[in-house]
């Protein structure tokens, strides 16, 4: 189970507070410490990794950590440690070997472990960016945040799409669940505007003035994350239910 240290960190790291969630998670690892915990340290590797990199954590430490818990992933065959340590040894390599890395992270998280798969995406992705590899960070990136919405990961999600942006990509963004903030009507209006009705024959169908129903729209727009009628379309498919 984790402990409550290891989900403190999880909050901070989602909210990119890396130095906090740090902070956090060493203390599990110092066996010198009262929080030190040798079972979670293994569920915990990857988030430290990713908090050292990014918080000016101690790397050389953390390396240590991860020499470690390779050994015991290589014995065990336990597959979350597999997936931790494939993901730390990504995060920690050199520029010389990371993409090796970075594909093995991906490639031993795919069967199970979507959430890991979409991370190792997202590191991946910024590292090819921040290599001038604009063209290749897409894909991983795009995977990544389409991934974090299925999962409900928007903070996650939100990370993706910022570096797709940074790498000269368009990005709309996309609000889950939008369907279930529309009303009847909202959705009744919606539907038939994606269908190419314009407002008085939506008003007409309807029995509404043709005002009321731009005046719906305007509203519904930004439920479903959409700036004009042309997206409305893409915005609702497919739509609940069907």
């Amino acid at each position: 189970m984790p402990s409550p240290h290891s989900r403190g960190a999880g909050s901070a790291l989602a909210r990119e507070r890396f130095g906090e969630a740090y902070e956090h998670l060493v203390r599990i690892f110092d066996p010198e410490g009262i929080a030190f915990h040798p079972f979670v340290r293994g569920w915990a590797l990857a988030d430290l990794a990713d908090a050292a990199v990014r918080g000016d954590g101690d790397l050389d430490a953390v390396r240590g950590y991860l020499a470690e818990w390779e050994q015991v992933a290589a014995a065990t065959r336990a597959p979350h440690l597999q997936v931790q340590v494939a993901y730390a040894a990504a995060i920690l390599a050199t520029d010389a070997v990371a993409e090796r890395h970075f594909r093995t992270a991906i490639a031993s998280a795919q069967a199970e472990w979507p959430f890991y798969v979409a991370r190792a995406q997202l590191a991946y992705g910024a590292w090819l960016r921040r290599h001038r590899r604009l063209t290749q960070s897409r894909a991983p990136l795009r995977e990544a945040a389409e991934t974090f919405d299925a999962l409900g990961l928007l903070r996650y999600a939100e990370r993706a799409r910022r570096e797709l942006r940074a790498s000269g990509e368009t990005v709309r963004r996309r609000v889950p669940g939008g369907w279930a903030q529309l009303s009847p009507q909202e959705l009744q209006i919606a539907q038939l505007a994606a269908e190419g009705l314009s407002n008085r024959e939506i008003g007409e169908q309807l029995y509404l003035s043709h005002r009321t129903v731009e005046s719906h729209l305007y509203r519904l727009f930004p439920k479903l994350g959409v700036t004009s009628r042309a997206q409305l379309r893409d915005a609702l498919n497919p739509a609940p239910g069907s």
